[in-house]
């Protein structure tokens, strides 16, 4: 299982994501919560912990947390990372 592409898509994410701030989601008091947690579970699956998938599928899913912060600027990034995550699991 070669995650090296999915890495470097939740990457570019995370830096779109970290250029929100405020509003909330279902599992994210501000965008800048989801930023962070965003970083801390891409560290874990560059560690090798293939059980963060399972919350970044969640996050990604249409209409789910990635949605809520970044709407449409990151809609086509999001279903990327969303497909890449559902063939992972």
């Amino acid at each position: 299982m070669n995650i090296d592409p999915l890495i470097a898509e939740l990457k570019k994410a995370h830096a779109l994501a970290s250029q929100f701030t405020g509003g909330y989601s279902a599992r994210f008091m501000s965008a800048e919560e989801f930023a962070h947690a965003l970083a801390q579970t891409i560290a874990e699956l560059e560690a090798g912990n293939t059980a963060a998938l399972k919350k970044l599928n969640l996050w990604f899913l249409p209409t789910s947390d990635w949605d809520d912060f970044v709407k449409l600027e990151g809609m086509e990034l999001g279903q990327r990372i969303s497909d890449m995550l559902r063939a992972q699991t």
